[in-house]
């Protein structure tokens, strides 16, 4: 089978100025949202999409298209305090989210900075926004030379919620077997602060049902057989192909959900998903079995 998976990925922001002598807040934005850019998404990848915070005073309307800010000031790799991360999994969309504080020493982002963004270099951003107000007009925040800057950013992933298709269990000689359908849904896991290549982590098979619950796999209890993909490739730049290839004297059994891992937002295995097949797929230790995941990510666009 060949399962087919989309990930949407944003982050919001929000600028805090404080007084150097004594951490006073002198001013700060509400949170305000961003737009991915499509050099962003790409990047995901290649390697590190995100090890800085960039801020400048360009004014211009963000586009997908645009690869760094208007007019850049200044920098900094500086994390300030923990990494938070959580679940949003009250109302829907659902959503992972990792959210990190980057500090502005005295002085440096001096000024009035009226765009920030993320990204890998000063002129290789991830994505781009205007600071905006209240009421999401653009806006400037200044900062005084006595004064530095915290930029807090939430990075969201929003995996595909649901799942269901159809698929035929096909021989080696590419004569269909047997015809089944699956419904499936996202694994949801606290990230961490990891911002590299895009990958699956791990691809298992179970005997079991999948979970009930959106923070639960299968049960342990099932498991026939895990591990990393056979083969990796990355068809586009915005998406990855694994396959997994449990030969004749792995996986023996009842294949009924598969269980997927990926590495979004966490060094190991992270957010992922599960399926269960109707009817089952029985393996026996006269057959090879390959399954092929394919998972894609693009900009969020919801509020």
């Amino acid at each position: 089978m060949n399962l087919e998976i989309n990930n949407e990925v944003g982050a919001r922001f929000k600028l805090v100025a404080r007084k150097a002598s004594t951490g006073e807040i002198t001013r700060e934005t509400d949170w305000f949202q961003n737009i991915v850019l499509d050099t962003g998404l790409a990047q995901m990848s290649s390697g590190v999409w995100i090890d800085r915070c960039c801020v400048g005073t360009g004014n211009s309307t963000p586009v997908v298209t645009q690869t760094q800010l208007d007019a850049f000031k200044a920098s900094t790799t500086s994390i300030q305090g923990a990494v938070a991360s959580g679940m949003q999994l009250t109302t829907l969309p659902y959503y992972d989210w990792l959210r990190v504080t980057y500090r502005f020493g005295e002085g440096i982002a001096a000024g009035n900075i009226s765009e920030v963004g993320l990204g890998w270099a000063n002129a290789n951003m991830w994505n781009r926004a205007l600071v905006k107000d209240a009421n999401g007009n653009p806006t400037t925040i200044t900062v005084l030379s006595d004064e530095y800057l915290d930029v807090i950013t939430e990075i969201r992933v929003y995996p595909q919620e649901t799942l269901s298709g159809s698929f035929n269990f096909l021989n080696k000689a590419g004569a269909i077997v047997s015809s089944h359908t699956y419904t499936g849904r996202a694994y949801h896991t606290a990230p961490q602060r990891y911002h590299t290549k895009i990958g699956i982590d791990s691809i298992g098979i179970y005997s079991g049902a999948m979970s009930s619950s959106p923070t639960a796999g299968p049960s342990f209890s099932g498991r026939l057989d895990y591990g990393a993909p056979t083969t990796t490739t990355y068809p586009t730049p915005s998406s990855i192909q694994c396959t997994k290839k449990f030969p004749i004297a792995n996986a023996i059994g009842e294949h009924r959900t598969l269980f997927v891992e990926s590495t979004f937002l966490s060094a190991g295995s992270g957010m992922g998903y599960q399926v269960e097949f109707t009817p089952s797929i029985i393996k026996t230790n006269q057959m090879e079995l390959t399954y092929t995941v394919s998972m894609s990510w693009g900009r969020y666009t919801g509020a």
